[in-house]
C-alpha cells in the first residue's frame, strides 16, 4: 500500500512536498550530526584537561602516579569511533531519503551509503563495550539495552548497504523509525552520563584548587595568588559552558528522533501539517548547537 501511494503521488506530481520535506530533513540532520561529533570531541578534550590539572595535586601525594595508568579518558578511541559511526550512519540514512523522492537515484550517494553501512556493520556485535564509556564505576549496559541497540545498528547498516533507493519513503521511514528512535535514545542516555561525570570532574578540581589557595599562606606571591583565583573563575565558567554544550547536544539528538517520528507519520498521511514545524525545530537545534560550539574558547 505504501509503495502504491508513493507511485500514485509521483504520477500526479504530488510527491514534491515529500521531496521538500526529505531534503529539509536531510540538511537539518547533517547540521545536527556535524555539531554532535564536534561536541563529543570537545567533551573528551575537557576531560583530558581536567585530568591533567587534577594530576598536579595528585603527583606529590601519590608516589606511584603515572601518566600511563592514572589519566582516564572520557571515551577510548574505539568508543569515540563507535559513536561517530552511529552518527555518520544517521546522516547517511537521512541522505538516502532524498534519493527516495528524487526519482533519479544517485550512484555516488548509493556508494557512500554502502561505505558508511559497512563501517557500521560490525558494531552490532560490540555495542555493550564500544557504546559504554571509559569512566570508572559507571553502570554497564543491560542485556536488554545491548540487544535493542544491536538490532538498531544492524538494521541501519543493512539498509545502507542494501541501498534500497527503489523503496518508498513511507515504507522506509515507517520500518526504520523504531531503530532511529533506539539509536538516538542510546546516545541521549550516554550524554546523561557524560554530563554527570563532567560536573563531578569540575567540582572536584575546583574544590582542590580552592583548598590549595586557602592553605598556601605566603608560599606564593600576591601575583601568583591572583592568578590562581582567576583560574578558579575560569574553571567555573568552563564547567557551565561544557554543561551547556552537552545539554544542547542532548536537545538536538532528541529533536532529531522526534522529527523523524513526525516525518514517518506525515508521509503516511498522519498529521502532515506538523512536519514543517518539526523540521524547523530540528534546523534550529542544529544551528544552536553549532553556533554555541563555535563560540567556545579554544580549550574546547
Amino acid at each position: 500500500m505504501a509503495a502504491t501511494l508513493a507511485l500514485s503521488l509521483l504520477a500526479t506530481g504530488c510527491l514534491s512536498p515529500l521531496a521538500k520535506h526529505a531534503t529539509a530533513f536531510s540538511a537539518a540532520t547533517a547540521t545536527v550530526i556535524d555539531g554532535s561529533e564536534d561536541a563529543y570531541r570537545a567533551a573528551m578534550r575537557l576531560r583530558l584537561r581536567e585530568q591533567a590539572t587534577a594530576s598536579v595535586y595528585a603527583y606529590d601525594k601519590d608516589p606511584t602516579w603515572s601518566p600511563y595508568k592514572d589519566l582516564t579518558p572520557l571515551l577510548t578511541p574505539a568508543q569515540l569511533s563507535a559513536r561517530i559511526k552511529v552518527l555518520e550512519g544517521l546522516k547517511a540514512y537521512a541522505d538516502t531519503l532524498v534519493d527516495l523522492t528524487s526519482g533519479k537515484p544517485s550512484a555516488d550517494l548509493e556508494n557512500a551509503a554502502e561505505g558508511v553501512g559497512t563501517n557500521l556493520q560490525g558494531l552490532n556485535q560490540t555495542v555493550a563495550t564500544d557504546l559504554s564509556t571509559a569512566i570508572p564505576n559507571v553502570p554497564v549496559m543491560t542485556t536488554a539495552q545491548s540487544n535493542q541497540i544491536s538490532t538498531a545498528v544492524l538494521a541501519l547498516s543493512e539498509y545502507l548497504i542494501a541501498r534500497k533507493v527503489k523503496s518508498s519513503l513511507p515504507k522506509v521511514t515507517q520500518d526504520m523509525n523504531p531503530n532511529i528512535q533506539a539509536l538516538c535514545e542510546a546516545l541521549n542516555s550516554d550524554i546523561v552520563i557524560l554530563r554527570r561525570q563532567a560536573d563531578v570532574d569540575y567540582q572536584t578540581l575546583i574544590i582542590q584548587l580552592d583548598q590549595s589557595i586557602r592553605h598556601e599562606g605566603t608560599a606564593v606571591s600576591p601575583y601568583e595568588h591572583r592568578l590562581e583565583i582567576r583560574t578558579l573563575i575560569e574553571l567555573a565558567d568552563e564547567q557551565k559552558a561544557n554543561d551547556d554544550l552537552l545539554g544542547r547536544l542532548q536537545s538536538a539528538l532528541h529533536t532529531l528522533a522526534m522529527t523523524h517520528q513526525a516525518l514517518a507519520a506525515a508521509v503516511q498521511g498522519n498529521n502532515p501539517e506538523s512536519i514543517s514545524q518539526k523540521i524547523a525545530e530540528l534546523q534550529a537545534a542544529g544551528h544552536d548547537l553549532n553556533t554555541y560550539y563555535k563560540s567556545l574558547p579554544n580549550v574546547f
